[in-house]
């Protein structure tokens, strides 16, 4: 890491000192560019990425992500000029033109098909109000075919904290980690991910006494600092998490009162837990039993418990699971205590509290709230309509056939967890497609239109990282040649395909415009997040310029109709040995794809490639560390390098998730997979 210099701020908000945020994780840490080495501006000065205080990084400490914000700028394939397809050919056209040509297409299909033949992909990495024009854009055309892939990577985890606690979101703010007295980290690798706010805040709690719970089939950095690692069978983690509550019941570890005045259901869960048996289950999850009653004991002498999941946690019975042990010993609602969603991608929260999903308005409304409807078309001019839309997946899947037209914005579909070949078919069958991008991809390599889009240190507007801290976007450097903010380009759109309500003159007017539509947002303004940070939710009265948001959620209670949470009982009825199975006796393996964090734009120097591989599972297998090995599962195939290791569990393997892709087409967001071989590469 590198100091940027810059004060500590003990609220985590405010204390900025200018540049923007960094680009890649959902962290938040600000930077700038200084004069000094290796990148030559337009006057021919060279700068380089500098840290500044904020709320995330307040020493303005950047980690070595950080460090390649401004790559982006000087890649030689950069898009300056925006482009059409003619003949079977991309050839460089105007603005006007690429527009014209963008519009015809959209309004042909619409007109042919209806709006719900079009899709709309948004991007996590662009501003919150990218998002909001885009999703605003699909619905004032009548649909709800918009949607962002990285709501997937937590998709699970945060409609669980909605629909129980009040928010999907994290629950408390990274400052609060400091003063936790136990983590629980499951599905995660933070100290590699997100590696500011965990040696900003885990490390320094771990070094000072907090026990740290690392759950994952694959040691990893994380592991490095934990006090007891626990690698169960890939599936499981429900089961754990489960079997952990168990014993924290038994043991006497439920905060009674808490319980009492803040929750339901507590007598029916406790009776889903009764025949739970210790031995049993832990032979399940092939995990061994002592450490199990040693991880609970600690949790019932623990004060203070953060849970912390990443992809790895990201299914509903973990999630269900994790949130039963918070509201049981009442670590909710309190410094110190909560549920960390650690999110990857620099905006993935912004992109879900703009409305950027298919079920969900901005502010993270529900479509069917008939309400919330009326007043977005009251604001709009446009009627709402009230069918959900369909989910990124279901929209690449329809390419083609019941999906006709696509913009997608910063995303590489192209990629996606599918058949490579059946896609390229459907991406070609689309009438038009329109992609904002960077540089040249698999996507653009069949789009009709193509806009060149700016870098993220290039942009202005705001984002929200994983504690739902809103930060202001500063354009550090002009986009080269005729390449435009996402955010221009949608108004253009916006202005041709739907007329009024697209005019803005820059991100601060469609954020106000989001401030009043969205209710977590109403106490935000565009103006005082020029100097300081805010968290959501800040109603009207409780945010403005003083104001910096609530930094733990539901202090006073849950944002439910009853203001209390339900416990839910996890179905655990299905999960038997066999289901999981005996990765040791048939030499079948388990895929773990590593988490995405920390993977955009950097390139793939920063990327471990290399299969990690158990020795015994190598051995049966005449695998060497080093070797050449090709992966398979299903119709897909890598070719990597094997590192024979016990970090990861006997019949569990691990990539890194922009490796393994091509073996996780199914789609459907799991982590693991089956692979049907690892052999070596003559």
């Amino acid at each position: 890491m590198t100091d940027g210099g810059g004060t500590d701020d003990a609220n985590g908000t405010g204390g900025e000192t200018g540049g923007t945020v960094c680009p890649f994780c959902a962290v938040g840490c600000r930077l700038d560019r200084e004069g000094d080495l290796e990148h030559e501006d337009e006057e021919g000065e060279v700068s380089r990425v500098v840290g500044r205080n904020g709320p995330a990084n307040s020493d303005g400490r950047l980690c070595e992500q950080g460090l390649h914000a401004f790559d982006p700028l000087d890649d030689g394939e950069r898009l300056t000029r925006p482009l059409v397809r003619r003949g079977g050919d991309l050839e460089s056209v105007s603005w006007e033109s690429a527009l014209d040509r963008a519009v015809e297409g959209f309004e042909r299909v619409v007109e042919n098909s209806g709006p719900d033949a079009l899709a709309f992909l948004g991007a996590p990495r662009c501003p919150t109000e990218t998002n909001y024009l885009l999703q605003k854009l699909a619905r004032t055309l009548g649909t709800n075919n918009v949607d962002n892939r990285a709501r997937l990577c937590h998709a699970e985890a945060a409609r669980v904290l909605e629909s129980r606690l009040g928010w999907g979101a994290t629950t408390n703010s990274l400052d609060d980690l400091r003063v936790a007295d136990l983590f629980l980290v499951v599905g995660a690798n933070p100290a590699a991910r997100q590696p500011v706010a965990f040696d900003s805040a885990v490390r320094p709690a771990v070094n000072g006494g907090a026990t740290l719970v690392h759950v994952d089939p694959h040691a990893n950095e994380t592991t490095r600092l934990a006090d007891h690692h626990l690698a169960p069978r890939p599936g499981t983690d429900a089961l754990l998490v489960s079997l952990i509550t168990v014993l924290v019941v038994d043991s006497g570890g439920v905060d009674e009162q808490f319980v009492a005045e803040r929750t339901t259901g507590f007598e029916s869960f406790r009776d889903s837990l009764d025949g739970r048996d210790l031995s049993a289950d832990a032979t399940v999850a092939d995990v061994d039993s002592e450490t199990v009653e040693t991880v609970a004991n600690a949790v019932v002498d623990a004060d203070r418990v953060v849970v912390m999941t990443g992809t790895g946690g990201d299914d509903a019975a973990t999630a269900d699971a994790l949130v039963n042990l918070c509201l049981a010993t009442g670590n909710l609602g309190r410094p110190g205590t909560g549920f960390t969603i650690l999110r990857g991608l620099a905006n993935e929260q912004g992109a879900v509290d703009a409305g950027c999903v298919p079920d969900r308005l901005p502010g993270h409304q529900p479509l069917t709230d008939e309400s919330a409807r009326e007043r977005l078309a009251e604001e709009w001019g446009h009627s709402v309509p009230g069918t959900p839309g369909k989910t990124e997946h279901e929209l690449v899947a329809g390419f083609g056939d019941e999906v006709e037209a696509a913009l997608v914005v910063g995303e590489n579909p192209a990629v996606s967890r599918r058949d490579a070949e059946e896609l390229e078919d459907s991406l070609a069958a689309l009438d038009t497609l329109v992609v904002h991008e960077l540089a040249p991809s698999e996507t653009t390599d069949h789009a009709d239109v193509v806009f060149p889009a700016a870098a993220g240190v290039e942009r202005a507007g705001t984002v929200v990282n994983l504690d739902r801290q809103v930060q202001r976007l500063r354009p550090l450097a002009t986009p080269p040649g005729d390449a435009r903010t996402d955010f221009e380009i949608l108004c253009d759109l916006g202005q041709r395909l739907v007329g009024d309500g697209f005019d803005f003159e820059g991100p601060g007017e469609a954020f106000a415009e989001l401030t009043s539509v969205a209710p977590p947002y109403g106490g935000l303004s565009y103006d005082a997040l020029e100097t300081r940070s805010r968290r959501w939710p800040a109603f009207d009265g409780d945010g403005g310029d003083d104001g910096a948001g609530e930094p733990f959620l539901y202090s006073d209670g849950f944002d439910t109709p009853d203001g209390r949470a339900r416990f839910v009982p996890v179905d655990l009825s299905g999960l038997a040995k066999k289901d999981v199975g005996d990765n040791d006796s048939d030499g079948g393996l388990q895929l773990v794809v590593g988490d995405r964090a920390g993977a955009f734009g950097t390139g793939d120097e920063t990327v471990d490639r290399s299969l990690t591989v158990h020795p015994a599972d190598a051995r049966i297998r005449d695998l060497a560390d080093g070797d050449r090995v090709l992966v398979a599962s299903d119709d897909a195939t890598v070719e990597t390098t094997a590192a024979v290791s016990e970090a990861v569990r006997r019949g569990v393997v691990h990539l890194h998730a922009s490796v393994a892709d091509p073996l996780v087409r199914s789609g459907t967001g799991d982590r693991t997979v089956r692979v049907d071989r690892v052999e070596a590469r003559d």
